[in-house]
């Protein structure tokens, strides 16, 4: 008979969260990589474990890239009064500042928190960021500092305050103590999310579908390997509850024991897909569940869709931004439904990177409270499709025409400035508004007003 595994499998430890159950298994660090010592806060999640989880699924990573690369690379505006400072544009259009947000983001969506260094010349000017992987950040108890450790190697970091002029030694991490230009250390903007289980850490909003990721990659594994041999599975054995490894058989092993097993007691052709979920729960749940000859190659593929709609769900990645859409006739009405709910999340990530930006780097480095930086939304719609409302609009009156060329006009290299005559002109029809109410000269609108007030008193006069 099939052997069921109780809470009392294993009696060395007992699972604290699923995220552990990686751990255990990861081969990347020393526990010396895992240490940071008594003077930082630990994060809730451990950094290595959720970084684990990009590892094993492909879908919650490249959603997670999709995400990032969309908020980041949509375009981006400098808002301010006139013409923007010369080293305001040659900092935020160099290429590498992109780069390095990208990267930003995408930690700060993966662990709930990031790290961005700044890189100053030798007069303290700043001159570009770089991200700080936070797989090896930990921010210290004085909330000051911040810690980097890689191996045996530590680096400090001054939490960026320019309020403060204290200089930070990186190596013994301790403030004006011997600072030279070898040792001192660089300000880095520590940014995360909101959580009431850490006010420096966050937590990453897809752990609720955690165990989704997880049957992600199991049925993965299963295909790559089971189905070469088995074919389609006749049953899918789902273990959840308080199981963990030990030291004479892990769960991989485990599985394919129970597999087997199940094979040789029900003498059915092909075989069983076995996915174990840990968690907290006391008691352990097993359940079969058979599928029928002529349909369990559409059920195995059904659960696969479920899972991975699941993920999408959680990242609010429509699958058209993957690339893997046959929506047609009805269902591209759903589809721009799902574009335009994912455009908006799109939209706070880029507020809240603005909001940073501005009130850290613009407001302290350039030391401009005119200047703002705002992204472009991002847009999916058929860029020929765009443009041709856009002049609509133009042709309308309903946007001037500066707003149609800083809106419209990037992909083309067109600029406008602010205090550009034609600035502010609308068109109907294709010609200037002004025009259409007071004549050919569009801009001496006080000339052809004094005209008519001029023509009505000399009508005023004759008929006296």
């Amino acid at each position: 008979m099939v052997k069921i595994v109780t809470s009392n499998f294993l009696k060395d430890a007992v699972i604290k969260s699923i995220l552990e159950e990686y751990h255990v298994k990861s081969q990347e660090l020393s526990e010396d990589e895992l240490t940071f010592g008594t003077e930082v806060i630990d994060p809730p999640y451990s950094p290595f474990m959720l970084d684990r989880l990009r590892e094993i699924s492909g879908l919650h990573d490249i959603c997670i890239r999709v995400k990032c690369e969309d908020t980041v690379f949509s375009g981006k505006n400098i808002l301010c009064d006139g013409e923007a400072p010369s080293e305001v544009e040659e900092f935020f259009e160099d290429f590498s500042f992109d780069e390095e947000l990208e990267s930003f983001l995408e930690d700060y969506i993966t662990f709930g928190f990031a790290g961005l260094e700044i890189l100053r010349d030798n007069q303290g000017n700043i001159k570009a960021v770089n991200r700080i992987s936070s797989l090896y950040l930990r921010m210290c108890r004085d909330k000051e500092r911040v810690l980097q450790k890689i191996g045996a190697n530590e680096n400090y970091f001054k939490l960026y305050n320019p309020q403060d002029k204290r200089r930070l030694n990186r190596e013994t991490g301790r403030f004006d103590d011997g600072i030279n230009s070898e040792n001192v250390a660089n300000e880095i903007i520590w940014f995360n999310s909101k959580s009431h289980e850490s006010k420096v850490y966050g937590k990453p909003d897809y752990l609720s579908e955690i165990d989704a990721i997880l049957t992600d990659n199991a049925i993965i594994e299963y295909q790559q390997g089971h189905f070469k041999a088995h074919g389609v599975p006749n049953y899918i054995i789902t273990v959840t509850g308080n199981v963990e490894e030990n030291d004479d058989q892990n769960l991989d092993e485990w599985e394919a024991q129970l597999e087997e097993e199940f094979k040789n007691i029900s003498n059915e052709p092909g075989t069983a897909l076995c996915i174990v979920i840990p968690s907290e729960e006391d008691n352990v749940k097993v359940n079969v569940n058979k599928i029928g000859e002529e349909k369990k190659e559409g059920s195995f593929i059904e659960l696969s869709d479920s899972v991975a709609d699941r993920i999408r769900r959680i990242h609010r990645v429509p699958r058209e931004r993957l690339g893997d859409s046959d929506s047609s006739g009805i269902a591209s009405n759903r589809t721009e439904a799902l574009l335009k709910n994912y455009s908006s999340s799109i939209a706070t990530l880029q507020r809240r990177i603005a909001n940073l930006i501005n009130k850290t780097i613009i407001r302290n480095e350039f030391e401009d409270k005119d200047v703002k930086i705002e992204f472009q939304g991002a847009n999916f719609e058929d860029e020929d499709k765009t443009l041709e409302r856009g002049i609509r609009l133009l042709q309308n009156g309903a946007i001037t025409l500066g707003e149609f060329i800083n809106r419209f006009g990037e992909p083309y290299e067109l600029k406008m400035n602010l205090d550009d005559e034609f600035y502010n002109c609308r068109f109907m029809n294709n010609q200037a508004l002004q025009n259409v109410v007071y004549g050919d000269s569009a801009l001496d609108a006080e000339g052809k007003l004094n005209s008519m007030i001029s023509s009505l008193d000399d009508e005023i006069h004759n008929r006296i």
